[in-house]
Protein backbone atom coordinates (compact mmCIF):
# COMPACT_ATOMS: atom_id res chain seq x y z
CA UNK A 1 0.00 0.00 0.00
CA UNK A 2 0.92 3.07 -0.59
CA UNK A 3 1.52 5.84 1.54
CA UNK A 4 -1.02 8.20 -0.34
CA UNK A 5 -3.77 5.50 -0.05
CA UNK A 6 -2.64 4.61 3.93
CA UNK A 7 -3.12 8.55 4.93
CA UNK A 8 -6.09 8.76 2.86
CA UNK A 9 -7.52 5.68 5.08
CA UNK A 10 -6.50 7.38 8.01
CA UNK A 11 -7.90 10.61 7.38
CA UNK A 12 -11.59 8.31 6.45
CA UNK A 13 -11.10 6.71 10.07
CA UNK A 14 -10.38 9.88 11.68
CA UNK A 15 -13.27 11.67 9.60
CA UNK A 16 -16.02 8.78 11.03
CA UNK A 17 -14.41 8.78 14.57
CA UNK A 18 -15.02 12.70 14.38
CA UNK A 19 -18.10 12.56 13.02
CA UNK A 20 -19.56 9.96 16.10
CA UNK A 21 -17.86 12.45 17.95
CA UNK A 22 -19.83 15.19 16.82
CA UNK A 23 -22.92 13.22 17.09
CA UNK A 24 -22.09 12.27 20.58
CA UNK A 25 -21.35 15.54 21.48
CA UNK A 26 -24.27 17.18 20.18
CA UNK A 27 -26.46 14.02 21.84
CA UNK A 28 -25.06 15.27 25.13
CA UNK A 29 -25.84 18.98 24.52
CA UNK A 30 -29.26 17.99 23.77
CA UNK A 31 -29.63 15.50 26.55
CA UNK A 32 -28.02 18.55 29.01
CA UNK A 33 -30.99 20.98 27.21
CA UNK A 34 -33.75 18.52 28.65
CA UNK A 35 -32.12 17.97 31.84
CA UNK A 36 -31.76 22.04 32.07
CA UNK A 37 -35.48 22.11 31.06
CA UNK A 38 -36.84 19.49 33.21
CA UNK A 39 -34.71 20.49 36.62
CA UNK A 40 -36.13 24.10 35.97
CA UNK A 41 -39.56 22.66 35.86
CA UNK A 42 -39.07 21.15 39.02
CA UNK A 43 -36.58 24.30 41.38
CA UNK A 44 -38.87 26.78 39.51
CA UNK A 45 -42.33 25.71 41.44
CA UNK A 46 -40.14 25.49 44.45
CA UNK A 47 -38.41 28.87 44.03
CA UNK A 48 -42.22 30.32 42.85
CA UNK A 49 -43.47 28.87 46.37
CA UNK A 50 -40.18 30.47 48.30
CA UNK A 51 -41.14 33.51 46.84
CA UNK A 52 -44.93 33.88 47.69
CA UNK A 53 -44.10 32.96 51.36
CA UNK A 54 -41.77 35.57 51.34
CA UNK A 55 -44.19 37.96 49.98
CA UNK A 56 -46.81 36.98 52.50
CA UNK A 57 -44.08 37.31 55.67
CA UNK A 58 -43.51 41.05 54.15
CA UNK A 59 -47.02 41.40 53.63
CA UNK A 60 -47.87 40.79 57.50
CA UNK A 61 -45.16 42.83 58.79
CA UNK A 62 -46.13 45.69 56.48
CA UNK A 63 -49.71 45.72 58.08
CA UNK A 64 -48.54 44.94 61.55
CA UNK A 65 -46.25 48.48 61.14
CA UNK A 66 -49.14 50.38 59.39
CA UNK A 67 -50.98 49.16 62.12
CA UNK A 68 -48.94 50.48 64.82
CA UNK A 69 -48.32 53.67 62.90
CA UNK A 70 -51.64 54.45 62.78
CA UNK A 71 -52.50 53.38 66.79
CA UNK A 72 -49.43 56.23 66.88
CA UNK A 73 -51.25 58.74 65.06
CA UNK A 74 -54.63 58.64 66.64
CA UNK A 75 -52.70 58.65 70.09
CA UNK A 76 -50.86 61.46 68.83
CA UNK A 77 -54.13 63.33 67.27
CA UNK A 78 -55.74 63.53 70.25
CA UNK A 79 -52.95 64.84 72.18
CA UNK A 80 -52.70 68.13 69.97
CA UNK A 81 -56.60 68.42 70.08
CA UNK A 82 -56.13 68.16 74.06
CA UNK A 83 -53.37 70.57 73.52
CA UNK A 84 -55.21 72.87 71.42
CA UNK A 85 -58.25 72.68 73.55
CA UNK A 86 -56.13 73.84 76.83
CA UNK A 87 -54.31 76.72 74.54
CA UNK A 88 -57.44 78.11 73.53
CA UNK A 89 -59.01 78.27 76.89
CA UNK A 90 -55.86 79.86 78.36
CA UNK A 91 -56.52 82.36 75.37
CA UNK A 92 -59.99 82.91 75.63
CA UNK A 93 -59.74 83.59 79.57
CA UNK A 94 -56.93 85.85 78.86
CA UNK A 95 -58.50 87.49 76.36
CA UNK A 96 -62.05 87.94 78.56
CA UNK A 97 -60.14 89.44 81.19
CA UNK A 98 -58.11 91.62 79.23
CA UNK A 99 -61.45 92.87 77.33
CA UNK A 100 -63.12 93.02 81.03
CA UNK A 101 -60.54 95.49 82.43
CA UNK A 102 -61.14 97.46 79.38
CA UNK A 103 -64.09 97.39 79.84
CA UNK A 104 -65.49 95.88 76.58
CA UNK A 105 -68.86 93.56 77.43
CA UNK A 106 -68.29 89.87 76.62
CA UNK A 107 -70.55 88.10 74.37
CA UNK A 108 -72.46 86.99 77.41
CA UNK A 109 -72.95 90.37 78.54
CA UNK A 110 -74.25 91.44 75.41
CA UNK A 111 -76.71 88.66 75.30
CA UNK A 112 -77.74 89.20 78.73
CA UNK A 113 -78.62 92.92 77.84
CA UNK A 114 -80.64 91.95 74.64
CA UNK A 115 -82.71 89.67 76.64
CA UNK A 116 -83.34 91.75 79.20
CA UNK A 117 -83.88 95.16 76.05
CA UNK A 118 -86.47 92.43 74.99
CA UNK A 119 -88.19 92.25 77.96
CA UNK A 120 -88.39 96.09 78.50
CA UNK A 121 -89.91 96.57 75.26
CA UNK A 122 -92.70 94.10 75.69
CA UNK A 123 -93.51 96.05 78.90
CA UNK A 124 -93.05 99.04 77.24
CA UNK A 125 -95.55 98.03 74.93
CA UNK A 126 -98.16 96.63 77.34
CA UNK A 127 -98.03 100.07 78.73
CA UNK A 128 -98.83 101.76 76.06
CA UNK A 129 -101.63 99.40 75.24
CA UNK A 130 -103.21 100.38 78.73
CA UNK A 131 -102.46 104.16 77.98
CA UNK A 132 -104.23 103.49 74.48
CA UNK A 133 -107.17 101.80 75.99
CA UNK A 134 -107.57 103.87 78.82
CA UNK A 135 -107.14 106.95 76.79
CA UNK A 136 -109.72 105.85 74.69
CA UNK A 137 -112.00 105.10 77.67
CA UNK A 138 -111.89 108.35 78.78
CA UNK A 139 -112.80 109.64 75.14
CA UNK A 140 -115.89 107.37 74.64
CA UNK A 141 -116.78 108.43 78.71
CA UNK A 142 -116.62 112.09 77.47
CA UNK A 143 -118.82 111.56 74.20
CA UNK A 144 -121.27 109.68 76.06
CA UNK A 145 -121.56 112.76 78.32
Amino acid sequence: MSDTKRRTERSKIKGAGAQGDLRRYTQQIWLAGLGAFSRSDEEGGKFFDALVKAGEEIEHRTREAAGMVEEVRGRMREKASDTLGRVERVLDDGLSSTLGRLGIPSQRDIETLHSRLDALTELLQELRGHEKSAAQSKSDKSQDN
